[in-house]
């Protein structure tokens, strides 16, 4: 009896609710429950937005192609697709094709590396160990700091361990040549039939929110646009300062050390450290002349300008308003998002917000933090 007037008590609170409040609590459980399939699928997301990325890049060429008439046919958009893909094929091609020379340049400086000297410069470190840093026992037994690390080093170069070494990185290859393929298959089909995401995502829509969903597609696709055009901005900037700073100061390969730069600063944060060391290294290992102080201390100060307009200007500027979002926000949330998920999570942390917070205020408008966090979205 007890059991049967929880039940009728717990169908009579729910009778209760105001129907808003009920939508609203089902609409929360359903975002949950989405955004715990598709972390728990990440992977596959993740190539499935890269796909519709590059169909982004090489959508224009597909509508180019198509306004030609051919015996008043239109250009087909299969073909169409194809001849991006390869566009871009050739273009990714290409950019390595420039860096090529880079590499074998420090390939050659490595060839040339005295390995005798190499190995005097060795026992001098594990002997700086022993002089400087003998009362820190880094073994926690008798034995010297220099021997302990001698003997984590060949610990970590073991043979028997080299054929799990060699099938892991088998593996990895072979994942990332099937992640290549399937982003190319799934790329030509976004960009053979143009509507195909969009087509898919409403498919899947209640009638009741297809309003909003149409709303949220073309409200997404406004702001990140917008946003990945600031990226370009950003790798540009980045890329004509540094170029015309290391012709000024007169080191060579510029503009590929200065396009690298500019690549790394896609990853928020971590990459202007990394392009800035990458960078120099570059410059002094791109001959004998580039060691000088002259050449290190004008290149330092040379990333340190390009980082000084990106952060002051490109960052808070550029991307603030292109997605209409707080810099500080920005910062938490890539913060978060790479603790979560490293620098990939850093990368793709703003667009995803960007993504969030329109799904927000579309369907849960109302809530006092929805409504705060959306409130400079238009």
């Amino acid at each position: 009896m007890r059991l049967i007037n929880c039940v009728s008590l717990v169908r009579n609170s729910v009778h209760m609710l105001p129907r808003p409040t009920l939508r609203n609590l089902v609409g929360i459980l359903g975002f949950i429950l989405l955004a715990i399939g598709l972390w728990k699928f990440k992977s596959l997301v993740g190539l499935l937005l890269l796909s519709v990325a590059i169909s982004f890049i090489g959508r224009p060429v597909v509508l180019l192609l198509s306004k030609i008439k051919i015996k008043g046919r239109s250009f087909p958009t299969s073909v169409g697709a194809a001849v991006s893909m390869l566009l871009l094929f050739v273009s990714a091609l290409g950019i390595i094709q420039l860096f090529a020379p880079l590499v074998n340049e420090q390939v050659e400086a490595v060839q040339k590396l005295n390995f005798d000297q190499l190995a005097t410069a060795t026992g001098q470190s594990t002997a700086w160990l022993d002089d400087h840093f003998g009362a820190i026992n880094f073994s926690g037994d008798n034995r010297s700091n220099s021997q302990f690390v001698l003997e984590q080093l060949e610990s970590s170069l073991k043979f028997e361990e080299l054929g799990e070494r060699i099938s892991a990185l088998l593996a990895q290859i072979g994942s990332l040549f099937f992640g290549i393929f399937s982003v190319v298959f799934m790329a030509f089909f976004f960009l053979k039939d143009g509507a195909l995401f969009r087509n898919i995502i409403e498919a899947i829509t209640p009638d009741e929110l297809m309003p909003k969903v149409q709303s949220i597609l073309d409200r997404t696709s406004q702001l990140l646009t917008r946003y990945f055009g600031g990226l370009v901005i950003q790798v540009s900037i980045v890329t004509a300062i540094v170029t015309a700073g290391l012709e000024l100061i007169g080191a060579n390969h510029a503009f590929l050390i200065g396009l690298l730069a500019g690549l790394c600063n896609l990853v928020p944060y971590l990459g202007p450290l990394a392009g800035t060391a990458l960078g120099v290294m570059l410059v002094v290992l791109s001959g004998p002349e580039a060691t000088s102080p002259a050449i290190i201390g004008g290149s330092l100060l040379v990333f340190a300008a390009a980082q000084l307009v990106d952060n002051f200007f490109t960052q808070p500027v550029v991307f603030a308003n292109r997605v209409h979002a707080h810099p500080l926000e920005i910062f938490i949330v890539i913060s978060i998002a790479g603790s979560a998920a490293g620098i990939l999570g850093m990368v793709l942390a703003v667009p995803a917000y960007t993504l969030f917070r329109i799904v927000a205020q579309e369907l849960f408008s109302g809530f006092k933090l929805v409504d705060r966090l959306t409130q400079n979205l238009k």
